[in-house]
């Protein structure tokens, strides 16, 4: 089990808590939503068939952010318990969850240690667009088994490793789809660096299924016309989302 308090953890924890702010009240030119999103390509409110009936299910979102995700979840009847590594990601979560009069509890964690959740509790995990800021996805997917009740479902989405091989601009390729090198972005204004991994689908299959999880399925949502698709979203571009999908979602059964 990996170290929650190590560099990379620490990295993690020091770029959201300085881009938090940001991230929920300007990124995208607006406040993020409160929705079902596993993330560009995916329809806002389309769970794609994988989290089935919430109602009266005890969820944990790993990596809730503002909770956005988790407040729909809970609108639909669930019980959810948010993890984030970020203390103002937090805040913001909580506020919010108060604002949509939901009652949601949240722990600070690392979702590669959680050690204040108990075993076998959950009966979903669900991760919308943050595993990818995550360096020991094992670790993360072991905890996950841990928490879920027997038959449990663990439901995320990620960037697609293929999407993130190539230039949104020109659309080439701009690096090797079998890299293991973390893409790193250093912001001046935030004093901070971005460090996000990118795994192919057969390794992020193989770790599943290292740690115990039956893969049930893998969608990769998306649309041939590039109208369908908003471009505020950083490095997401229309016409190039409309070519390859921008998003994958993975659902494991324990």
């Amino acid at each position: 089990m990996s170290d929650p308090q190590d560099g990379t953890e620490r990295t993690a924890r020091e770029w959201w808590n300085s881009w938090a702010n940001h991230f929920q009240s300007e990124y995208g030119d607006g406040e993020i939503p409160v929705g079902i999103a596993f993330g560009p390509g995916a329809e806002q409110g389309d769970d794609l068939g994988l989290l089935g009936d919430l109602d009266g299910k005890k969820v944990i979102e790993l990596g809730c952010g503002g909770t956005q995700f988790g407040i729909a979840v809970s609108k639909r009847g669930a019980d959810v318990t948010g993890v984030d590594i970020s203390e103002e990601q937090l805040a913001f979560a909580r506020t919010l969850a108060d604002e949509h009069d939901q009652d949601i509890e949240f722990v600070e964690s690392s979702v590669t240690e959680m050690p204040t959740v108990a075993s076998e509790t959950y009966d979903v995990a669900f991760s919308a667009f943050a595993f990818q800021w995550v360096r020991d996805l094992e670790a993360c997917f072991a905890e996950a088994y841990r928490v879920l009740k027997e038959d449990g479902k663990l439901v995320f989405s990620v960037d697609h490793p293929y999407y993130k091989t190539l230039d949104a601009e020109t659309g080439g390729f701009e690096r090797s789809y079998f890299s293991d090198e973390p893409r790193r972005v250093y912001s001046e204004e935030f004093d901070a660096e971005m460090v996000i991994y990118s795994r192919g689908v057969g390794e992020t299959v193989s770790l599943l299924t290292d740690v115990g999880f039956t893969v049930e399925a893998i969608r990769e949502p998306g649309y041939e016309d590039p109208d369908c698709y908003e471009s505020e979203y950083g490095s997401f571009a229309p016409e190039l989302m409309a070519t390859v999908p921008p998003t994958i979602v993975y659902s494991a059964r324990k």
